[in-house]
């Protein structure tokens, strides 16, 4: 089968199985509902259903990764060959199992960590380990276990956080130019959007300056995307009409009202969200027959497993449909 007779097979998979999905105006149907054992039987119709409430709402989220982690590999294994980018976003959920074992390893416990197996397509094995330093060591992220003994845990953690986007990037440069052009737009609005809200979050919730977070945040990215982060930590706390005018202002146009004393990132990084799957939804219906649809593909599924595991906790904690929406920034 050619390139062209697989791709448009599987989008015509994926297409109907996105229409399908909890995202947009289905994930609203689903904050109408009342428990937990009613989302379980929405989301799983086919599968058993613990008792309690605080199990069924831990294997929900287990579920709901499988099903996410189950949708990629589909496509992958329907390919029947490794494209590397599509492997690295899949990846995404590796690099946090590597946070879960490197905070495990600097508490001193392995013990009761939930960590995702991408099978096939790991670059950490998991099967039957008992040793997680040695299975690091034996794999792509060896580099970060010198790291431990000398670096605080939130700048290992960062560390792996630049390795996933510097990969992104030079993934999707490396592209065919049929495939590259959209999916590096892709690939720049997320990361440029990620250096923004990492810029709010180290000033506003961890107080640094410009220089004590450059070295945080992803190089690599266009001139005009570095002067607004620039400017993230230069603007007064509440100087509204400078925030309003600010390149990401629309970050934070819900924020700006007469009560606004500074930035909320949190509330950002929800209008961020909301953006790239904008973005993504626009280019999944975008150049078929290219790596584009595919790549936008497995962004939506992301963005479907964070819904999901946040109507998880909605109906856990009986939260009103509205802050639920306002928090995803849907409202």
């Amino acid at each position: 089968m050619s390139r062209a007779s697989r791709y448009g097979f599987i989008l015509a998979k994926i297409y109907g199985i996105t229409a399908r999905s909890f995202i947009g105006k289905n994930f609203q149907d689903l904050l109408r509902l009342k428990k937990l054992s009613e989302l379980h039987d929405t989301l799983f119709p086919d599968e058993k259903l613990s008792s309690a409430d605080q199990p069924v709402a831990e294997d929900l989220e287990v579920r709901i990764v499988q099903a996410g982690i189950d949708a990629m590999t589909y496509v992958l294994d329907f390919l029947g060959e490794p494209v590397e980018i599509l492997v690295h976003v899949l990846r995404r959920l590796e690099y946090q199992n590597v946070k879960t074992i490197i905070r495990a390893l600097h508490g001193g416990s392995t013990a009761g960590m939930r960590l995702w197996d991408l099978g096939a397509y790991a670059g950490l094995r998991l099967t039957g380990v008992k040793d997680y330093e040695k299975a690091l060591k034996s794999s792509p992220y060896a580099w970060i276990l010198p790291r431990l003994a000398e670096t605080p845990i939130a700048q290992v953690e960062n560390a792996l956080d630049l390795d996933y986007y510097a990969r992104f990037l030079d993934l999707a440069k490396r592209l065919p130019s049929r495939d590259r052009t959209g999916i590096l737009r892709l690939v720049y609005l997320e990361a440029g959007l990620a250096n923004v809200i990492w810029a709010l979050r180290l000033r506003f919730y961890f107080g640094m300056d410009e220089a004590q977070a450059l070295p945080l945040l992803i190089p690599g990215l266009s001139s005009a995307q570095k002067a607004a982060v620039s400017q993230a930590f230069q603007i007064a706390p509440d100087a509204i009409e400078e925030w309003r005018k600010w390149k990401y202002g629309w970050l934070l146009e819900d924020q700006l009202g007469e009560s606004f004393q500074a930035p909320n990132p949190q509330r950002a990084e929800q209008k961020a969200a909301g953006m790239l799957y904008t973005r993504a939804h626009q280019i999944f219906h975008q150049s078929p027959f290219t790596l584009c649809p595919l790549v936008a593909y497995f962004k939506l599924k992301e963005y479907e497993i964070a819904l999901l595991k946040t109507a998880v906790e909605a109906l856990h904690f009986s939260l009103p449909e509205q802050d639920v929406l306002a928090m995803v920034g849907a409202s």
